[in-house]
């Protein structure tokens, strides 16, 4: 059997609504692992979180990578080494943050280890808790920070629409300042590096462990998806996603999040 890489989105895909892993999907990645494929964790998620979950999975032996942060970060989940990292510019965090508040949005960035942030409130706590990942408040993100963030993220838990005007408002800046902005969830709108997201991370990954596109496998449920089931070989798309999401599938489930549609895919396309 040729080797086989599952690129594996977490929020809505292999996590539950708890934020947790059902033993059917845990018992399928380990039963695909063990016949030599490999199963990429491909998230959102900075690496503090993600690799919490990374270690929950056992994904941690020798050729074993996550892609975080939507593909500004991708490590060998083996070593811990970083094989890639890029970053939004310190110098726009003020800006982006100072619009974002205009909007009533909470604002948020990364350190290797922590949520920066320079308010607290429901929105960080929701995120902290849910992502595992503990957060920072400090005065001035910019000047708290030593390195370029992986990413920037702006959060509006009641109302959407406020998020898409806040995107609409930000085009003019984001152009000028090569940026790309997109959902996460209903909830979340991130700013990346342009042409820096999942799917340039499926072509890197893939590229690094010679393997073909054509045996490349992703499984997704929301709009930051889209570009590693367009760069995959087989996209699989959540019974539970984002309206629209149908449309980049080549596989829909029949179970959702809830009920190991993960499991599911496995099964079908790995074992």
């Amino acid at each position: 059997m040729e080797k086989k890489i599952l690129f594996l989105d977490l929020d809505g895909t292999l996590l539950n609504d708890e934020k947790e892993i059902t033993p059917e999907n845990r018992d399928a990645i380990e039963k695909a692992a063990s016949l030599g494929h490999s199963i990429v964790v491909t998230t959102g998620r900075p690496l503090g979180s993600a690799k919490k979950q990374v270690e929950r999975l056992g994904l941690t032996g020798p050729g074993c990578y996550a892609i975080t942060s939507n593909g500004a970060l991708i490590c060998n989940t083996h070593t811990w080494d970083v094989v890639f990292q890029t970053g939004v510019s310190r110098d726009l965090i003020r800006p982006s943050f100072d619009a974002a508040y205009s909007f009533g949005l909470h604002a948020q960035t990364y350190s290797r280890e922590y949520a920066v942030c320079e308010k607290a409130g429901r929105e960080m706590e929701y995120y902290s808790r849910t992502t595992l990942l503990p957060y920072q408040v400090v005065e001035d993100a910019a000047a708290a920070l030593i390195e370029d963030p992986v990413k920037l993220l702006f959060i509006d838990l009641d109302n959407k629409e406020n998020l898409r005007n806040f995107q609409s408002h930000m085009e003019p800046f984001a152009r000028e300042h090569s940026l790309d902005m997109f959902f996460s969830c209903d909830f979340y709108l991130e700013f990346l590096p342009h042409g820096i997201n999942k799917g340039s991370g499926v072509h890197m990954l893939s590229r690094l462990l010679h393997v073909s596109p054509d045996n490349t496998i992703a499984a997704g449920d929301a709009e930051n998806d889209i570009t590693m089931l367009q760069a995959s070989g087989t996209a699989c798309v959540m019974a539970n996603a984002t309206a629209g999401m149908e449309a980049y599938a080549d596989y829909i489930t029949r179970r959702d999040n809830n009920h190991s549609g993960v499991a599911e895919i496995i099964e079908k396309f790995l074992l």
